[in-house]
């Protein structure tokens, strides 16, 4: 316990000392970091726990777990070297590691191709029906009520045509992804100088299941804002065709 306790102790100093940095990354994805070789540096994975970090014998002088699944680490080479990162749910990376005299480093890493727990697969399934799934979601996600077993996601896209985009300014704001279902808002924001109708088709594209407005609008008034919620179905990552 006190072992615990002192882990998270170094953890927490680390990440207050530290440069923090914020990535996206694609599984097998390379990112380099400047890493410090004079003070402990912290990596982490949202919605994850780390399980094994590989580098060249004797490149790392001392790698310690927290009991969040983060690692801080530390290194006195003055070399570049890479290590490799793998997770609990099967994420992994590399990094390019370029160490300095410097503060250390505080990364956290999303995963762009997160999937939600056992727990999410449970929740889509004992759904009596399509819509039932669908309006609940929806419901949870716009009173921020997260299902059990799903994942905050970085995917925030949302295909549109060229038409939508000259029509409205999108801004992303955030997205849930469970086990085979993805649901995003997108907050839009009228561009035209007359009144626009809003239409759900505006933003169909393969491996839509439905699309909403908040509130609930038929029309939108020029410089008016409105959030759209688009949810997807997936399959392990990528949204089905």
């Amino acid at each position: 316990m006190r072992k615990h306790l002192l882990i998270s102790a170094v953890a927490l100093l680390t990440a207050m000392t530290a440069r923090a940095e914020q990535l996206t990354l694609n599984p097998g994805a390379r990112v380099n970091a400047a890493v410090s070789n004079t003070n402990p540096n912290y990596l982490r994975v949202s919605d994850d726990r780390i399980l094994s970090v590989q580098a060249a014998q004797g490149v790392l002088s001392a790698k310690s777990p927290t009991p969040e699944g983060a690692i801080v680490f530390s290194t006195i080479t003055d070399k570049p070297f890479t290590m490799f990162v793998q997770t609990a749910s099967g994420f992994a990376f590399s990094v390019q590691a370029m160490p300095g005299k410097r503060a250390g480093l505080s990364l956290t890493v999303d995963n762009r191709e997160v999937q939600g727990t056992e727990e999410a697969r449970t929740f889509e399934q004992k759904q009596d029906t399509y819509s039932a799934l669908i309006s609940t979601l929806v419901g949870r996600f716009l009173t921020n009520r997260k299902p059990d077993g799903y994942v905050f996601s970085k995917n925030t896209d949302v295909p549109v045509s060229d038409a939508v985009k000259s029509a409205f300014a999108l801004r992303p704001v955030t997205a849930w992804q469970g086990d085979r279902v993805r649901i995003v808002r997108t907050d839009l924001t009228s561009l035209s100088s007359q009144r626009i109708r809003l239409s759900e088709r505006y933003f169909w594209s393969p491996g839509v299941m439905a699309v909403a407005f908040h509130p609930q609008l038929d029309v939108l008034e020029p410089g008016a804002k409105v959030s759209v919620i688009t949810v997807f179905r997936t399959k392990g990552g990528p949204d089905e065709p």
